[in-house]
């Protein structure tokens, strides 16, 4: 063993002149070589020791002294990266400088990206390849953790700073916790791009970097590529975040849009982030149920018992049905996550998806939440005194939920039956309107035969009938139509009941020879009938829907 003690010797004077020297080995290539043998030469001198079952104490020194070479190797490691890093003032694509106004600090945003199929070279070539040669030998060596942890600890300030040119924070769940729903809205539309450019682009790019440099160490490789994308996958909490805290209708569409953005990059994740993403991903869309049902309990018990005045549209049912037609844009995500039973689903998202049936069970849910509105808003239609303005009422509301289901999505969503079935309501309030109002003019134009010839009678009668006409005139002229064509077949409808009855009114009036000054001519009960209609139809307010409808409470 004497001639293992001069080999220790020799080598630990050798390799002590490299550890002694106050600036980085790769600094001389001469240097990094001649250190890199030094250590392949202990390396291979242990190996051989321990095979031959060495002297315990000796065996000790050799370890010692590679442990003092991978503990400077760590050090190169470190330095090489860090010399690597972001230079502020390099020319970096898709960027623009956001100024500081109290200071010329900047930082550099990236800007929107729209071609994902890149891998960003994270660091020089010449850097992987020598950097490749340190983790060989920390491997070799037993460091291959702390060659792991070297490594992702000298990414960080590269993640970091990668992070903050997409515009977001790895922390941002903590930083606005206390936001606004609005405040919120602002930076989930950071989110959403930069959590692409993430996954798609920074994330691959990074497993590439990690498996040049620990080539043929797939467990080292792993260990440090998941420890240098932790601060990416900080951002998913801020996912979490918003799932918990987006409990009110308004906060579907953003919801919907995190949750696409979490779907499009199951193609391209990492095996070793997917529990992470399916967890943010069963989140979101438990989230986007609940808001559902959430909008379904705001309709059941919204507390307003307040109809508008002129028996038009109620704002909850402006409010529910712009927001389904809105909601039907993103109709399949919505049907993808009724179908999926988290956990148990398939995790990839490849379950076919037909939302645009009736049977979907995405149709069917918001078939029942404009059923649940319907049947609301024959509650509310009871706050009138005046059974003809109920009638108006739903009327206006009714056909103003048809003209949304056809004008969108919605109709093929809820099928021609369904439509049908709210056509026929639709249908028989107009019935009972005219049963109401013009139902009573016809009872006073009801003759006895007894009094067919009696001059009296029958101006009475026409006189009675005439004011009651102008009075109808005069208090449902205030009242509204929502629909120009609804305003003409209601006139239609009450001119088929009202003119007959006069005709034959008018006509017992002419068999007595009398002038008939007391009564309108019939051209006249028409026109005024129709002109009630235009004046109705005429107070009509244009709906301008938007994607984030304010709530009507």
């Amino acid at each position: 063993m004497a001639g293992m003690e001069d080999t220790l010797q020799a080598l630990n004077d050798l390799i002590s002149q490299f550890l002694c020297l106050n600036r980085p080995l790769w600094s001389s290539s001469d240097d990094a070589d001649a250190f890199l043998e030094a250590v392949d030469e202990l390396t291979s001198t242990i190996h051989s020791l321990e095979s031959m079952s060495a002297d315990h104490i000796l065996l000790e020194s050799f370890d010692h002294l590679l442990e003092r070479c991978s503990l400077r190797l760590g050090e190169e490691l470190q330095h090489l990266i860090d010399a690597s890093g972001f230079d502020t003032n390099c020319s970096y694509p898709n960027t623009r400088k956001s100024h500081d106004d109290d200071d010329d600090r900047h930082t550099l945003v990236a800007q929107p990206v729209s071609n994902f199929d890149i891998i960003v070279d994270a660091l020089p070539e010449g850097v992987i390849f020598e950097a490749n040669r340190i983790a060989k030998r920390m491997v070799a060596a037993g460091f291959g953790d702390s060659c792991a942890e070297t490594y992702a600890s000298s990414r960080l300030n590269f993640i970091d700073e990668s992070i903050a040119r997409l515009g977001v924070h790895a922390h941002m769940a903590e930083m606005f916790k206390s936001a606004s729903w609005e405040e919120l809205e602002i930076q989930i539309m950071c989110w959403i791009p930069a959590i692409r450019v993430v996954f798609h682009i920074l994330i691959p790019s990074e497993r590439h970097l990690c498996d040049s440099i620990f080539e043929g160490f797939t467990s080292y490789s792993d260990v440090a590529f998941v420890t240098a994308c932790h601060p990416f996958l900080q951002l998913l909490s801020f996912g979490n975040f918003i799932a918990a805290a987006g409990k009110n209708p308004e906060c579907l569409f953003r919801i919907v849009d995190m949750y696409d953005a979490v779907r499009d990059i199951l193609p391209v994740l990492d095996d070793a982030f997917n529990p992470e993403v399916a967890a943010l991903r069963e989140c979101l869309g438990l989230s986007i149920k609940a808001i559902l049902m959430a909008l379904e309990n705001l309709v059941r018990r919204d507390p307003s018992e307040s109809c508008p005045l002129d028996g038009g549209v109620h704002p909850m049912t402006r409010y529910v049905m712009n927001y389904l037609v809105t909601a039907c844009v993103s109709r399949h995500t919505l049907e993808e996550v009724m179908l999926l039973e988290f956990g148990s689903s398939d995790p990839s998202g490849n379950c076919p998806i037909e939302p645009d049936r009736p049977t979907s069970s995405l149709a069917i849910h918001l078939a029942w939440i404009v059923d649940v509105l319907t049947g609301n808003l024959v509650s509310k239609s009871k706050v009138y005194s005046h059974a003809p303005l109920s009638c108006v009422f739903l009327v206006n509301n009714g056909i103003y939920i048809i003209k949304k289901v056809n004008g969108c999505e919605l109709k093929v969503l809820l099928g021609e039956d369904w439509i049908k079935v709210i056509h026929s309501k639709v249908n028989q309030w107009i019935l009972e309107y005219r049963r109401a109002t013009w139902g009573k003019a016809i009872m006073i134009l009801e003759m006895d035969k007894r009094f067919c010839s009696n001059v009296n009678v029958i101006t009475e009668k026409l006189s009675r009938f005439n004011n009651f006409v102008e009075a109808i005139c005069q208090v449902q002229s205030r009242w509204v139509l929502v629909d120009k064509q609804q305003g003409v077949d209601f006139s239609i409808l009450v001119e088929e009941l009202v003119i007959p009855a006069y005709r034959d009114m008018a006509e017992m009036l002419k068999a007595t020879g009398s002038a008939g000054e007391s009564y309108m001519r019939l051209e006249d009960v028409r026109s005024r009938i129709q002109q009630l209609f235009k004046a109705m139809t005429s107070q009509m307010v244009e709906d301008l829907p938007s994607r984030t409808a304010s709530h009507p409470g």
